[in-house]
């Protein structure tokens, strides 16, 4: 597993989370609980060295591409390239 290019694709995602327009009810909440949940990854010292914290966020990001699919497309398909890379390791 490639921990720079994950952990670089997590910073990315982590920003256009932060950046979304504004998002509403329950979608909102997701938003914000899978920023904190990045953020939480992000920033292990040293980095994460097994692949457990990676493989937490991987359901809770497939939930997240379902739900902003439709309303965010821009955001749900960044999610979506984080989840194909977590699949590609095997995570």
């Amino acid at each position: 597993m490639d921990q720079e290019h994950l952990h670089h694709l997590l910073e990315e995602l982590h920003a256009q989370l932060r950046a979304a327009t504004p998002v509403q009810g329950e979608n909102r909440d997701l938003l914000q609980r899978l920023a904190g949940e990045i953020r939480s990854v992000l920033d292990r010292r040293p980095a994460p060295t097994t692949a457990e914290p990676y493989r937490a966020l991987r359901p809770r990001l497939q939930d997240a591409v379902r739900a902003f699919e439709a309303s965010h497309p821009r955001l749900s398909q960044a999610i979506e390239n984080v989840v194909e890379t977590l699949a590609l390791y095997n995570l």
